[in-house]
């Protein structure tokens, strides 16, 4: 099995235009069958004829003649799914995952062009708006915060997610309460939103800033040729420094944070652990010894720092490698298996929990806190200051 980890919260940097929200959340192995339920509901664990009774009462007498049958089935199954209460543990109808797929294959999207997480009150606010997009041109800004999509008010990013991304031309509504505390209707259009999964600035002093937007893309493979060339890029820059980037980073391929750990730390150092409902515990190392070994590491974190970015970055603060500088991350070490239905349906499930090397078991309680705390000021990003990423370019 693939070992998938996406997370979620975000302050999961979900990349609503790019969908990759979806990222945040599932930390997975990912997993796919046929239909392998295996009559759960014939086993002795619970009585079918019940469900059975109150599908044919609702059928039979339901006032409202017209109901759907799909809807009630998917419907009953999201509430048992739900009544888990574990948010990173989820159902999507048949719709809803082709949604999930082409959320996070590809890195072209039909959105609008922002980043998402929660903040520190658990309401989803706007992390990122992605310049030449309709989330900019709306007046979306950095700090909003998302009270509905399309009249629907959840606070799961996922769902959030699903609403958002559409037909390309097709308008998405959003109700938002603005950093000056105001509410505001928004009416934007979806378009085609493309992000790299890295991008590379030459800073001052020559010191370089690699921003690694998520840890996936169409495949593993894919992901690990782009941050290969991106690597290559960077040393060709002869940094003095490196300032690696993962605010708002949702996570993605669990394998691609142990890939990329193989740049800044010795071969077969462990990075992470896996640990299954049974206690056991299975290492995950570096594969390669790259050619960072040596070089200051700064990483960039915040509340939208998820899953696999949550795994590379505490591998490199265990170890004494890099500094990290910002605000608290999300605190997602769940992994999920995702299994396909027959039908098309889709079943994300948390089946075992992702460990830093020492051991402990990053949760929303006991994230990855920053070496250097440096609150990110939105009033200073609408001047074009970037207080953070100015703290790590100082930072000695």
């Amino acid at each position: 099995m693939k070992n998938i980890i996406f997370n979620k919260y975000l302050n999961l940097f979900i990349l609503i235009a790019v969908c990759i929200a979806l990222g945040y959340f599932i930390g997975s192995q990912y997993g796919s069958s046929g239909n392998n339920s295996s009559n759960a509901l014939s086993s002795s664990y619970v009585n079918s004829n019940l469900f059975n009774e109150v599908f044919s009462l609702i059928k039979s007498q339901y006032y409202y003649k017209n109901t759907n049958n799909n809807n009630l089935y998917y419907s009953a199954i999201s509430g048992m799914v739900n009544s888990l209460g574990d948010i990173h543990t989820l159902f999507f109808t048949p719709k809803e995952a082709k949604s999930y797929y082409s959320a996070i294959s590809g890195n072209t999207f039909a959105g609008i062009g922002v980043s998402l997480g929660y903040n520190s009150q658990g309401k989803v606010e706007v992390e990122q708006v992605l310049p030449n997009t309709p989330a900019k041109s709306a007046g979306l800004s950095v700090g909003d915060i998302i009270l509905s999509v399309n009249g629907n008010t959840t606070t799961n990013i996922d769902k959030i997610v699903n609403e958002v991304r559409g037909v390309v031309g097709t308008y998405v509504n959003l109700k938002i309460k603005n950093i000056q505390n105001k509410i505001e209707s928004l009416k934007i259009q979806r378009k085609n939103i493309h992000i790299a999964s890295e991008n590379i600035t030459k800073l001052s002093n020559g010191v370089v800033d690699l921003q690694i937007t998520r840890f996936s893309d169409t495949s593993l493979t894919d992901w690990e040729n782009s941050f290969n060339n991106a690597m290559q890029k960077v040393a060709a820059l002869n940094p003095t420094k490196l300032i690696i980037d993962l605010r708002g980073n949702p996570g993605g391929y669990f394998d691609a944070a142990i890939y990329a750990a193989g740049d800044f730390l010795p071969q077969n150092t462990v990075v992470a652990k896996q640990e299954d409902r049974n206690g056991n515990i299975t290492n995950f190392t570096t594969s390669y010894q790259g050619n960072f070994q040596k070089i200051p590491i700064i990483i960039l974190v915040n509340g939208g720092t998820a899953s696999a970015a949550e795994i590379f970055s505490g591998a490199l603060q265990y170890y004494h490698r890099a500094t990290i500088i910002g605000q608290n991350t999300y605190g997602k070490g769940t992994a999920q298996n995702v299994t396909t239905f027959s039908n098309g349906s889709l079943l994300i499930l948390t089946t075992k929990h992702w460990l830093l090397p020492s051991g402990r078991w990053i949760t929303p309680k006991h994230p990855i806190i920053p070496n250097v705390k440096v609150v990110f000021s939105s009033k200073d990003f609408l001047k074009g200051i970037d207080n953070q990423l100015q703290a790590a370019e100082k930072y000695n």
